[in-house]
This record gives C-alpha cells, structure tokens and sequence, in this order.
C-alpha cells in the first residue's frame, strides 16, 4: 500500500471545516398554486450565517412574463426579511421561523459541513434552484472592481426631496424639524449601507414616523427601486417601534402634476401605472403610500399629522 501525505495547503483538514444547519428559502408565486421556486439557500450556526439568493432572476421573465416584476418584488422582500431576521436571532431563525412574508416559507432543515457558511449555501443552492447561476458567482468573484465601480455609481444617485421638505417644515414650526434625521439636516448624501439589515428613516416624531422619495419620468427604473428600499425601511422600523404602537408610518412621494409641460403623455401615463403598483405594494405591507406634487405639500401635511 502506498503512503501519500498530503499538502495541508491544498487539502484543508476536516477540522478547519464549518457545521451548520440550512434550509432552501421557498416562494410559492402564485397565491393558491402548488408551484414552489427555490429563491435562496440560508446557513447557520451558531458563530454566525450566511444567506445565498437566486441570482439568475432574469429567468424569471421567461416565466412570469409582466408578472414577474411582482415576483422580483417578493425575492427582495423575502431576502431582507430574513436577513433581519437571521441578523436578530441566529440559527433560532431556521429552527423557529417567523415573521415571513406571505407566500415565502422555509423547506425542511438539515444538517451539512463545509469549508464555509458560504460555499455550504452557494454548493446547495447550485443544486436545488433553476435560478442560481455559480458561474456567475465566479465571474463576480473575477471581477470585484466592475461591481464596486457599479455600486458606486447607483450611489451617486441622491433624491434632494428630504432636505426640501425639512427647509419647508422648518419654516412653518421649527420644533418639529428637531425630528429629522441628523443626516439630512447636516445636508449629507445617504450613506452606503454596510448590511442588508440596516434601515434607515428620514423623519421619526412624536405621531408620525416617514420616508421620502420621488418618482420621477426621467429615471423611472431607479426611482421605483429607491422607493421600495424606503417601503421596506419603514416595515421594519414600524416591527421594532414597540415604544410608540400608535405612530403612522407613511412613506411620502413627490410625484410631478399631470400638466407639467416636461412630462409626456406616455411618460405620465408609465409614473401613474408604476404608482399602482407601488400603491398595492404598500397596502400588502400595511403602509401608507401618499403623493404630492410639492415639497411644500409634504411639509404642510407632516405639521398638520403632528399638530392633530
């Protein structure tokens, strides 16, 4: 028999790997169907987790046609509700979940090893999921600078609507301004999020607790995405509001008058069909979507909800 040592370098010792439990994160797309997709794999111990979502979603056109923005909508959703989630509990969020969206559940769980929470999460997920693609965690592996480049440009992107609307507040009852995120008084960007679990809320006072955000013609893509970020922000500080049950969590759009001479009737026409949506979106998270055209509107209405 021959005797072969081998390189600790190129074989890693069974003890340097990670045990875990994990469990698919399943959809059902259609309300009352048996259909399941598998949209994301998590992984837990008790060190930490790690939570891998489909990445191939542009499938999801072949299937769901103009439904599937809706679908998309619902795998964010799913994603951020359980990294909250995990983030809050740990692996007691697999064994014990709770709190997940409708239509969004967690397959039985079960016990794996790996080198990592990570390669155990992308190793079943390249499995289980029509949706997930690993050549393109490799190419993204490849090319770290590409994506950074990409992220720091959707950053640029910075809605001046906050900073309008504390200029209106503050002339009209100064007191109330005080209720403003520090950042956008001190007139700053909104900073880059360093986890998925973070949240950040524009106005929080003593009844009303608010985002803004604009849905513009010119840049409908991102407007629309900006203000589902800012709908999500406030679910989840409304979940962690326990102090104050009884404040309004709204998010507040300025959306442009349906004669503004810069907007077309088809442009016009995109912006109403987009707000529907959101509109929908917003009723199945029990928020509150309001439109404006100004913000001198906003303003005026955050004083009066203050002021009742």
């Amino acid at each position: 028999m021959m005797n072969v040592e081998l390189d600790p370098d190129t074989f890693p010792a069974l003890s340097q790997h990670v045990y875990a439990k994990w469990s698919p994160v399943l959809l059902a797309p259609i309300s009352g169907s048996y259909e399941r997709l598998v949209i994301g794999c998590a992984v837990a111990n008790e060190t930490g987790f790690h939570l891998e979502m489909a990445n191939a979603l542009n499938r999801l056109g072949c299937l769901y046609a103009a439904r599937a923005e809706s679908v998309l909508f619902a795998v964010t959703l799913a994603e951020k509700a359980l990294v909250h989630d995990l983030a809050q509990r740990g692996i007691k969020a697999l064994l014990h979940p709770k709190g997940l969206l409708s239509g969004v559940a967690l397959g039985e769980v079960r016990e794996a090893e790996g080198a990592s929470l990570t390669e155990i999460a992308r190793d079943w997920m390249a499995v289980l999921s029509s949706l997930y693609d690993p050549e393109m965690v490799h190419e993204a592996l490849a090319q770290p600078a590409t994506a950074n480049a990409v992220a720091k440009k959707a950053d640029k992107v910075e809605d001046r609507l906050p900073q309008l609307v504390l200029k209106q507040v503050s002339s009209r009852n100064l007191a109330i301004a005080q209720y403003f995120n520090a950042r956008i008084a001190a007139g700053k960007q909104r900073r880059r999020r360093s986890a998925a679990h973070e949240v950040e809320i524009d106005y929080k006072g003593r009844k009303l607790v608010a985002n803004f955000a604009t849905l513009t013609a010119g840049r409908l893509a991102p407007a629309v995405g900006n203000i589902k970020q800012r709908l999500w922000d406030l679910k989840i500080d409304r979940e962690r509001d326990e102090a104050h049950d009884g404040r309004l969590h709204e998010l507040m759009i300025q959306v442009p008058r349906p004669d503004d001479p810069q907007v077309s009737e088809k442009q016009y026409a995109n912006l109403e069909t987009e707000y529907a949506g959101l509109e929908q979106q917003a009723d199945e998270l029990k928020l509150i979507l309001r439109q404006f055209n100004t913000p001198e509107q906003i303003g005026l209405h955050i004083v009066q909800k203050e002021a009742a």
